[in-house]
């Protein structure tokens, strides 16, 4: 599996000339690094895509699994973190905005502008799957954004901040209609029955034909479909599943016997793996979970 090369972008409200946007960022992790700390951001709104992979975010006490496609929101003055996970190899984009903007927000003319506010406020799900056109949205503001998007350092030119602008409330109207459309959803009865196979069949390699097979499509048709369903390639799934089932098994064996028992060719390998995923070497691991 094809790691992904790390990079981070992260646009101060001094970039865009748009009152009441903070941040725009994205990040995007080949390995696990450290969780978020508890934090807040107070009078603004962060709103959150993961394009590809998964993530744990915690509000209020309650964890939410993100996985790839997903949208997560927090409102202003929510203490939230990683659930003492680390932040997961993949690509997530995150907006932050200030709601308490007086005027002019986003520069839109009243009533326009607090009818907005007010929607991103009673957003009704907090995690749901995004609208397909939320990706290429966020492709093209990260790219006007960029160093190579900028001719210089500073705020936009007028017709690339227009352009934001139109961007910028597309993603959140199409955030707003996600949300209404209700939670994150199940996968479909074809994916359901992929996920059964995974899930029985743990303990051998990540076979992709076999999956492709089990779902009666074209192995090229199937990576398409599973990664728009689930958000990750099919392998990449397989994988994960094996380490979260690792995390349970360690409770009560030893690193020897769940890499034997899932599959993996040594136990250096699973201890690779693991660590990639969660930090945390499974020796250590096991003796620090409760039996």
């Amino acid at each position: 599996m094809a790691r992904l090369p790390s990079s981070r972008l992260s646009v101060g409200q001094g970039a865009f000339g748009l009152p009441g946007m903070i941040t725009l960022g994205r990040y995007q992790h080949s390995a696990s690094l450290s969780g978020l700390l508890p934090h807040s951001h107070r009078d603004a709104i962060e709103i959150c895509f993961l394009e590809r992979g998964e993530q744990t975010y915690r509000v209020g006490g309650l964890a939410y699994r993100l996985r790839g496609n997903d949208q997560f929101f927090t409102l202003p003055g929510e203490v939230h973190d990683t659930a003492n996970l680390p932040q997961e190899r993949g690509i997530l984009y995150w907006i932050i905005l200030k709601l308490e903007t007086r005027k002019d927000f986003l520069g839109l003319a009243e009533p326009l502008a607090s009818r907005l506010k007010l929607e991103l406020r009673r957003m009704p799900t907090r995690h749901f799957r995004a609208h397909p056109d939320i990706p290429s949205i966020l492709a093209e503001m990260t790219g006007l954004l960029s160093k190579k998007g900028r001719a210089r350092r500073g705020p936009l030119s007028p017709l690339r901040q227009l352009r934001l602008q139109s961007l910028l409330l597309q993603y959140l109207t199409l955030t707003v209609e996600a949300s209404h459309r209700g939670a994150k959803g199940s996968a479909s009865p074809l994916m359901q029955r992929v996920l059964q196979y995974i899930e029985r069949h743990l303990d051998e390699s990540a076979q992709v034909s076999r999956l492709a097979e089990v779902a009666r499509l074209s192995e090229s048709r199937f990576k398409t479909r599973f990664k728009r369903e689930m958000g990750v390639p099919p392998a990449e799934f397989w994988l994960r599943q094996k380490i979260e089932r690792a995390s349970v098994l360690l409770k009560t064996r030893n690193v020897t016997e769940v890499a034997h028992e899932l599959g993996f060719s040594s136990s250096q390998y699973f201890a690779t793996v693991f660590k990639r995923y969660t930090l945390a070497n499974p020796s250590r691991f096991r003796l620090k979970s409760p039996s």
